[in-house]
């Protein structure tokens, strides 16, 4: 067989490292937060942990709480860069209020709040820097929240590693019409007694800056569910899942239930392979179209798949040794005799159209060659 020249290995070589760059391009984000971003701000790790500790699927439509069973159910909105519409809202405040379990991660942005408000919860995100002089990974600006109470959200969790966060502040509110809920949110997880608020963005302790505990994850009772603010969605992200006690608080939070929904309707665009697919799990009308299209393909190739058979002799004849071609009766080669010879048996076709048709497996290799050879002994017959 003719070996490709350098030029045309080149352009292979080329083409494969562009097709695998579009598909690269196609599947990932650089979005902060993105489930799809395997750099240090996504939290493509995150959605890895989801998809092992539970039923997981990433939604890009708020109708997926009305078809979710919020008995068994966790959904995770991390650090929303869009506010959630009057009809989002309705969805997720019926899903919560059915027992469902909400997780909202955010710090400075105001649609986490307007989520947290528009499901009825009383909690609400400060905005201000959370920074600790004393309890800190690497600066003040990254402090360790060490105080954890028990709770089914904070199992095997002994700190957590913040960065960039807020707290987590409880007041009442007037929520959903004209009720004001009473607060019963609780705190589970503060920093250390040396937290503080950093107000005035000096980015150092200042007299008027208040020390103490402060919250950073909170739960509260909404109707028979249940909402949990996170203050610090930074904890979800690449660079921090691996840091104490992160990825043990996520896996306490996603172990809450059976199923998890990871939202990320209001987080931006998403890469378009990925959407092309969740829009494809989730319309049964093309898992069924392109059922049909497997089986007709199938079926077509049941017929076809071994290819022309003038085709297949036209190829096996220049495939074979020349030796082997005067073997071979008129009908199979188109030319030839049945004189002198070695005679050819099944490992000899095998072997030649294994040559000939190098990308083909083995079940399609021995189906031609059994049409080959049946085709042989059909024209010995009839002469």
């Amino acid at each position: 067989m003719r070996r490709p020249a350098l030029p045309q290995l080149v352009l292979y070589a080329l083409a494969l490292v562009v097709a695998v760059a579009l598909v690269v391009a196609a599947s990932t984000t650089t979005a902060a937060f993105g489930a799809y971003n395997v750099e240090w701000d996504g939290t493509s790790d995150f959605r890895e942990v989801a998809d092992r500790e539970s039923d997981a699927r990433v939604v890009l439509e708020t109708s997926a709480y009305e078809t979710a069973d919020p008995d068994d159910a966790v959904a995770v909105a991390l650090a929303p860069t869009e506010a959630y519409g009057e009809n989002d809202s309705r969805y997720v405040r019926e899903f919560v209020a059915a027992g469902g379990t909400l997780v909202v991660a955010d710090d400075v942005g105001p649609h986490g709040d307007r989520l947290l408000g528009d499901v009825g919860a009383t909690m609400r995100f400060d905005g201000a820097r959370l920074r600790d002089e004393r309890s800190y990974y690497r600066a003040p600006s990254l402090p360790v929240a060490t105080n954890v109470a028990e709770s089914p959200y904070t199992v095997g969790v002994g700190q957590l590693t913040l960065n960039g966060a807020t707290a987590v502040e409880f007041a009442n509110s007037t929520a959903v019409g004209n009720e004001t809920p009473a607060t019963n949110a609780t705190a589970i997880v503060t920093t250390s007694p040396f937290g503080y608020l950093d107000r005035n963005a000096t980015g150092a302790l200042s007299p008027d800056d208040e020390l103490g505990r402060y919250p950073v994850v909170a739960v509260e009772s909404v109707g028979d569910g249940r909402v949990i603010a996170v203050g610090d969605p930074s904890v979800f992200i690449n660079a921090m899942l691996t840091e104490p006690d992160n990825e043990a608080f996520a896996t306490a939070l996603l172990e809450a239930g059976d199923r998890t929904l990871l939202d990320y309707s209001h987080a931006g665009d998403q890469p378009p392979l990925a959407v092309a697919l969740l829009e494809f799990r989730s319309s049964p009308a093309a898992q069924v179209a392109f059922g049909l299209f497997g089986v007709a393909a199938i079926w077509r190739y049941g017929r076809h798949g071994a290819g022309d058979t003038r085709t297949v002799k036209r190829r096996l004849r220049a495939a074979l040794p020349r030796r082997w071609r005067t073997r071979l009766p008129v009908w199979l080669l188109g030319s030839g005799s049945e004189d002198d010879g070695p005679a050819v048996d099944e490992a000899t076709v095998l072997a030649a159209l294994r040559r000939r048709y190098p990308e083909w497996d083995e079940t399609r290799l021995r189906r031609a060659m059994t049409d080959v050879l049946s085709e042989r002994d059909r024209g010995g017959e009839d002469e």
